[in-house]
C-alpha cells in the first residue's frame, strides 16, 4: 500500500480549500446579483413616525399607513421592571372629553393628544409579540360614523399571535355596530356586548387565544359622566384566556322584547343589540342642581305623527340626570298614532290620549292635563313634537327657571331660532329675546291660567315656533340659549308640507349643544335692569370693536351669503363685535333682514327677524359675541356707536 507523503497530503487539502473558497465566491456574487434581498430588523424613524419593516422570522409585514410616536416614557411609568417575556403597557381613558387618552407600549406613548389621531370612539394598537413593540395605532370615531372601517382593520391588520390593546374614550357605543362587537367577543371580549352611551371599555387580547381576555373592563357612565380608566400592567408575550365567561351583568327587558316584535320598524330602539337593554332614568350627580324646582315639574310631551319619532324623544328624555319619569306625561291622539300607552309604560311614563286636532286645544289639554295630574307645581314645561333632547336639557332648564320669578319674563326656551353653527358657539350664554321661539320652553302655571287659558284661540293656534306672541304684543320677554339644548327631526313632505318659513327654520344645519357639564355664566345677569347694564358693559367694554360697513358691501354679502370680506379677527376669543345702524324701515326691520342674511342668521322674506331685544340682536362666531345695535336700542346713543354713517335696508 503506498504511503502518502506528509507533502503530498497538504497538496491535497490545499486544493480542496482553493475549491471551497471559489465555491462560495461565486455563489455571494450570484446572490449579491439575483438573490432575494436580506430580512432587516431595524425600525426607520420619519420625523415623529416610525414605519415597521418586516420582521426575521415573522414574515413582511406591510401596514396601512404610518404610525407615530409620542411621549417616551421608561417603562410606561411602572414603579418596577416587568418579569421576563413581559413588557409594561399604560392605558388611560381620561376624565372628560378635554382629558385626551393614552395608550403606551414598552416605553413609547402611540395613542395621545395629536398621536394617531386618538380621541372620541375606538383606540386600537396592535402589538408584535416578538418584539413586543407597537407596530400599529389607529382611531375609529364610533359616536360619528359606523363601525365597517374598524372592522376591516380587525380583520386584516391584526394578524395570528399578534397582541390588540383596544380602548373607549368618551362615546363610542352609538355606531358600534354588531359585526364589530362579535369580532371583538371573537378576539376575547366578554364585555363588549354591554357597552352603553359613555361606558368606559379596553381590553388586551391576543390573535388566536382561546377563551376569553383577563385583561378586561367595563365601566358604566353616571348621567353622561364617566370614571377613568388608569392602569399599569406588565402584559405577557403570550396571554392565556379564561374558559369561562366572566359574569356580566344579565341584559333582560321582556316587556320592551314583547313591544319591539310589534314594532321592528322602530329600527335603534328595537335592534338585536337594544331591545333587551333596561330603560332606566339616569341619576343627578350634579350637586349643585339637587333640590331644584325642575326637577320637580311636570314635563308634557306633544306625540305628534310618528310613533318612531317620539321613541327618540322619550329615550333622550329619560336619560337626563335628575329626571323623574313620574312627572312625564305623554299626550296624543290615538287615531293618529298608535300603542303610545304600551311605549310610555316602557319607560315608566304617563300617558293621556285626546281626540282634538285643533293646535290651541291640544295645547289647552297640555295644560289642563298638568295642572290636574299636579296641582301642586308652580311650573310647566312642554315639548312640541318631534325632537331630540341635548344630554344637559334638563340641568341648563334648571339653571335658568330661577328666572321665571321676574315678572318682566314670561318663560325660558331651550331652543335658539338664530342656533345655526357659524352663529351659535357659546353655550354658557343666554339672552333675552322678544319672540316666542316655542318647541320646548317652562312657563309659570299661573302665566297660563291667568294670561294664556282665556286667549288660546288668538295665542296659541299655531306651533310655538310659529310665533305664539307677536313682536312687542305681551311686553314681556323669553330666555333663549345662545346653542340650543333640543334638535327638532327633519318631518317627511307627508307629514309636513315645507313652507318658507319651515325652510327657512329647519332645512339648515342647527348648532345643538352636546355636552353635559356646561355652566351657564350669565343667568344672574337677565332680570330686566341688571341686562340692560350687562349689555352697557359689553358695548362699553375694552374688548368691543365697532365694524365699519357701507351698504353696498352688505349687499353684496346678502347675495353672497359670505362674509368673507369683511375684516372680522375671529381668533382672538371673547371680543364683542359692534355693528351699529340706522334702520329706514318705519313698519318693520327691513334693515335687520338684510344683516341676518348677510351673515347667516334666521331670514324668511315674510318673517321678523329672530331674536331681537329692543332694536339690537346678538349672536356669537367663533367664540366672540357680535351684537347688531340698531338706532331703535336706547343703546345706540353710545358714543362712539351714535355716529354711524350706515344706514338701512
Amino acid at each position: 500500500m503506498k504511503r502518502l507523503s506528509l507533502v503530498s497530503t497538504l497538496r491535497h487539502v490545499g486544493c480542496i480549500g482553493t475549491t471551497v473558497f471559489i465555491g462560495f465566491g461565486l455563489y455571494g456574487i450570484y446572490e449579491f446579483f439575483f438573490g432575494s434581498p436580506p430580512v432587516h430588523t431595524l425600525e426607520f424613524y420619519h420625523a415623529n413616525s416610525s414605519i415597521p419593516f418586516p420582521f426575521q422570522d415573522h414574515g413582511e409585514r406591510v401596514v396601512s399607513q404610518y404610525m407615530q410616536v409620542g411621549e417616551i416614557l421608561p417603562n410606561c411609568g411602572l414603579d418596577y421592571v416587568c418579569p421576563h417575556n413581559h413588557f409594561p403597557v399604560h392605558i388611560y381613558s381620561g376624565k372628560s372629553k378635554d382629558d385626551m387618552p393614552k395608550i403606551c407600549v414598552s416605553g413609547k406613548y402611540v395613542i395621545q393628544k395629536d398621536i394617531n389621531n386618538g380621541g372620541r370612539g375606538m383606540n386600537m394598537v396592535v402589538v408584535d409579540v416578538h418584539r413586543m413593540k407597537a407596530v400599529n395605532a389607529r382611531r375609529f370615531d364610533t359616536y360619528a360614523m359606523d363601525s365597517s372601517e374598524m372592522e376591516l382593520f380587525l380583520l386584516r391588520e391584526v394578524r395570528e399571535g399578534d397582541i390588540l390593546i383596544a380602548m373607549t374614550f368618551d362615546e363610542a357605543s352609538r355606531n358600534l355596530g354588531p359585526m364589530a362587537k362579535n369580532i371583538l367577543a371573537d378576539l376575547g371580549s366578554s364585555q363588549i356586548q354591554n357597552l352603553q352611551f359613555r361606558g368606559q371599555w379596553y381590553m388586551i387580547s391576543q390573535r388566536g387565544m382561546k377563551g376569553f381576555s383577563l385583561y378586561e373592563t367595563l365601566k358604566a357612565s353616571k348621567g353622561g359622566l364617566w370614571s377613568p380608566i388608569d392602569e399599569h400592567l406588565c402584559v405577557p408575550r403570550q396571554l392565556k384566556g379564561q374558559t369561562i365567561m366572566p359574569d356580566p351583568g344579565v341584559l333582560q327587558n321582556d316587556a320592551r322584547v314583547k313591544f319591539c316584535e310589534q314594532h321592528s320598524y322602530i329600527s335603534d330602539f328595537c335592534s338585536v343589540d337594544q331591545r333587551n337593554v333596561p330603560l332606566k332614568p339616569a341619576i343627578l350627580t350634579n350637586r349643585q342642581l339637587v333640590g331644584s324646582a325642575m326637577f320637580m315639574t311636570p314635563i308634557m310631551v306633544v306625540g305628534g305623527e310618528s310613533l318612531s319619532s317620539l321613541t327618540l324623544t322619550l329615550e333622550t328624555l329619560l336619560s337626563q340626570p335628575g329626571i323623574q319619569p313620574r312627572f312625564v306625561v305623554v299626550v296624543y291622539n290615538p287615531e293618529i298614532i298608535k300603542d303610545v300607552p304600551q311605549l310610555c309604560k316602557l319607560f315608566g311614563f304617563n300617558a293621556k290620549a285626546t281626540g282634538v286636532k285643533e293646535y290651541y286645544k291640544i295645547m289647552e289639554v297640555v295644560f289642563e292635563t298638568a295642572h290636574a295630574l299636579f296641582p301642586g307645581s308652580s311650573y310647566v314645561t312642554v315639548l312640541e313634537e318631534g325632537l331630540l333632547l341635548a344630554p344637559d336639557f334638563l340641568a341648563f332648564s334648571a339653571s335658568v327657571l330661577p328666572l321665571l320669578h321676574d315678572p318682566t319674563i314670561i318663560a325660558v326656551s331651550a331652543w335658539n331660532a338664530n342656533g345655526f353653527p357659524n352663529v351659535s358657539s357659546r353655550p354658557d350664554v343666554v339672552y333675552r329675546v322678544e319672540d316666542f321661539p316655542g318647541q320646548a320652553f317652562t312657563i309659570r302655571m299661573s302665566t297660563y291660567l291667568r294670561e294664556l287659558k282665556p286667549n288660546m284661540k288668538q295665542c296659541c293656534n299655531k306651533r310655538g315656533w310659529e310665533g305664539w306672541l307677536e313682536l312687542g304684543l305681551w311686553e314681556r320677554e323669553m330666555v333663549v340659549p345662545d346653542v340650543s339644548r333640543v334638535l327638532r327631526r327633519p318631518v317627511g313632505h307627508d307629514l309636513e308640507p315645507v313652507t318658507p318659513l319651515i325652510r327657512a327654520l329647519f332645512h339648515r344645519l342647527r348648532a345643538t349643544n352636546l355636552e353635559m357639564t356646561v355652566t351657564v355664566n350669565n343667568a344672574d345677569s337677565l332680570t330686566a335692569e341688571r341686562y340692560e347694564i350687562h349689555l352697557s358693559e359689553l358695548l362699553n367694554s375694552s374688548h368691543a370693536h365697532m365694524i365699519k360697513l357701507t351698504k353696498e358691501a352688505i349687499s353684496k354679502c346678502a347675495e353672497d351669503e359670505s362674509i368673507k370680506d369683511f375684516k372680522m379677527n375671529f381668533d382672538e376669543k371673547q371680543t364683542v363685535y359692534v355693528l351699529p345702524y340706522t334702520e329706514l324701515d318705519m313698519t318693520g326691520y327691513g334693515g335687520m333682514k338684510i344683516l341676518c342674511h348677510c351673515f347667516g342668521l334666521f331670514h324668511e322674506e315674510h318673517s321678523s327677524p329672530r331674536g331681537l331685544h329692543r332694536g339690537l340682536l346678538r349672536f356669537s362666531m367663533k367664540g366672540n359675541i357680535v351684537i347688531f345695535l340698531s338706532n331703535r336700542s336706547p343703546h345706540f346713543l353710545m358714543t362712539p356707536y351714535n355716529g354711524s354713517t350706515l344706514s338701512l335696508p
